[in-house]
């Protein structure tokens, strides 16, 4: 019996790992390497008041999908019955492909600093963009996607993962919030899971769409030096990824969508 490469056996492992059998592939920016945002004392502020400043830099991740075949585009066409907030079906759903982020944020500082890994989703359809705003003088932030406040001491470093299934409730949240749930930054928070929070299940559609790409985000209190790279791991189980010199299928621009344009008017008194 012939044995098997270092990298087949590394694949097996993966695959037994999550069940199946499926090759993990890293996506990197152009030239290699961690996908990268910083903070430092160049970068403006994004808002600010008397009493608190905010500032986010952000980097949008795009997934290379082959283009869908003819018979998959009259699949999408097939609506029938399906309660979908959308047009058309879309091409890719939630099980094609898993996604997994990788981070690592950096203070390059000699101070302590407050800082936020953030990650907003977005997919044939819709980009969720959550808002922050002055009231009263104080900072108000919506909920992202998802989101971890980290307190960082001088030259310090964190790294972390963003798991697939944690990335899956990225997607479920945002076809759930763009479906009609009534209050978006409840549905979003990353304690509330839509499996078991009897709230968003109502407004769960028939279909989830997959996440055709992120939005990272780092968020910090000061301008202080800090960096935030990202590795992106994919497992493409439909195989709708591109594949070699492919040209990618040009998606449609996704409609923006903020918690305030979700939520229902306030009722009349």
């Amino acid at each position: 019996m012939r044995t098997l490469s270092a990298m087949m056996w590394a694949l097996v492992a993966l695959g037994l790992a999550s069940g199946c059998l499926s090759e993990q592939r890293f996506m990197t920016p152009e030239g290699g390497g961690p996908w990268a945002l910083a903070v430092d004392d160049t970068t403006p502020p994004y808002l600010e008041s008397e009493d608190a400043t905010l500032y986010l830099v952000e980097q949008r991740i795009e997934l290379e999908l082959r283009e869908p075949t003819e018979d998959e585009v009259a699949e999408m066409m097939n609506v029938g019955g399906a309660q979908v907030p959308y047009a058309t079906l879309p091409f890719v759903r939630r099980d094609d492909y898993h996604v997994q982020l990788d981070w690592t944020l950096s203070n390059l500082s000699e101070s302590t600093v407050q800082a936020a890994v953030v990650v907003n989703g977005f997919n044939e359809f819709h980009e969720y963009s959550p808002q922050a705003t002055i009231v009263d003088d104080e900072l108000v932030i919506d909920f992202s996607g998802w989101e971890r406040e980290i307190r960082l001491g001088p030259m310090e470093r964190r790294s972390g993962t963003i798991r697939e299934e944690e990335l899956d409730e990225v997607a479920v949240d945002l076809a759930t919030v763009v479906n009609g749930a009534p209050n978006p930054n409840q549905i979003v928070y990353f304690e509330n899971q839509s499996s078991t929070d009897r709230r968003s299940q109502m407004y769960i559609p028939d279909v989830v769409p997959a996440l055709t790409g992120v939005r990272l985000g780092l968020r910090t209190n000061a301008n202080s030096p800090v960096v935030l790279e990202v590795t992106v791991r994919i497992r493409d189980e439909r195989r709708v990824l591109v594949q070699g010199a492919d040209e990618p299928w040009v998606l449609p621009v996704p409609e923006l969508v903020a918690p305030a344009d979700l939520a229902p008017p306030p009722m009349a008194p």
